[in-house]
């Protein structure tokens, strides 16, 4: 009997070994997915602040068409834009003609 007890022993060793090995990986996995999970969380947080700032130019866009009213003409003025975004909407004004001349050939 003594050579079944050696034999249970030796695979009982066996499979502590074959456990030890199957936890390893499986650490590995926990932690990647905890990274995967973290990214994915940055991610949709960005998500989120890019619906919310389109969102406020939305509102804004329709602040500043409010503004102007129903019968104003689109002119080169920056009533309510700042600076930079008049500069902009003069330069997509003057582009827009010039760019139909060309197709119409």
């Amino acid at each position: 009997m003594s050579n079944a007890l050696i034999l249970t022993a030796v695979l009982a060793q066996k499979n502590s070994e074959a456990t030890r090995a199957l936890a390893m990986p499986e650490d590995i996995l926990e932690k990647e997915l905890g990274e995967m999970q973290k990214v994915l969380l940055e991610m949709q947080d960005q998500q989120q602040k890019q619906l919310e700032l389109i969102l406020a130019i939305g509102k804004t866009g329709k602040l500043w068409e409010s503004r102007r009213g129903p019968n104003q003409e689109h002119t080169n003025e920056s009533t309510s834009l700042p600076e930079e975004g008049s500069k902009q909407l003069e330069i997509n004004q003057t582009k827009a003609p010039m760019m139909s001349k060309g197709t119409e050939s």
